[in-house]
């Protein structure tokens, strides 16, 4: 990797054509109105978020439960790729996640993990993607983000903490610590401009969304 490319996948850097808003990114709500507001609007679609953060296993999935939710309710599947450990898929159902559509695949290596989500978002049927990738290259990072604009699925890369300190040309980058019952948040990169001033977002664990959530859990 040159210094140019080093320099240009910086998250600090903004460039002229990312202010366009002549065309605007279709986003899911996050089902959390303080983090729709600092994500102008919700969860991009076609594009790639990187969640940056741990320990893992301290409810980090807690935060995109609405948008998995809204997926399965239109019939859109939802894939897990080579996830720390098996999700409490009951749980997910008491919360209107059909687990009929939850798709989990393991990977053991990088390029498994990136080819696995190549093939799943080519597939119309998508509506949303959760990869773990350990130590992912420049490569591998441009791979994802091109897979991720082939289609409209709201695509996810967990990422260790020191990954914040890494350039990347991920579009959204968040920041994410747990803790008991709190998730915090941070966005550190948007695509779209400058930020607004750094602030931290939290997302207590034992509570619903702002939004009522219509229907009832799908069966298995």
């Amino acid at each position: 990797m040159s210094a140019l490319d080093e320099l240009l996948a910086h998250p600090g850097l903004w460039r002229g054509r990312e202010a366009d808003t002549s065309v605007a990114t279709p986003v899911r709500s996050s089902g959390f109105a303080q983090l729709d507001a600092a994500l102008r609007g919700g969860w991009p679609r076609g594009q790639l978020t990187e969640l940056i953060g741990g320990p893992f296993g301290s409810g980090e999935t807690r935060m995109l439960l609405p948008v998995l939710t809204a997926c399965t309710r239109e019939q859109r599947r939802v894939v897990l790729i080579s996830p720390p450990a098996t999700p409490w898929i009951p749980g997910w159902r008491q919360l209107g996640v059909n687990p009929a559509l939850v798709l989990m695949i393991r990977a053991t290596t990088g390029d498994d993990v990136v080819w696995s989500c190549e093939q799943m978002l080519r597939q119309p049927g998508t509506g949303a993607l959760l990869a773990w990738l350990r130590d992912p290259n420049t490569t591998l990072l441009r791979r994802l983000r091109l897979a991720a604009g082939s289609g409209d699925a709201c695509v996810f890369l967990y990422r260790q903490p020191s990954a914040s300190q890494q350039p990347s040309p991920a579009q959204l980058r968040i920041r994410w610590q747990g803790t008991t019952d709190h998730l915090r948040l941070e966005v550190i990169k948007h695509t779209g401009g400058w930020l607004p001033q750094s602030r931290s977002i939290m997302i207590a664990q034992d509570i619903p969304c702002h939004h009522s959530e219509s229907g009832h859990p799908g069966s298995a």
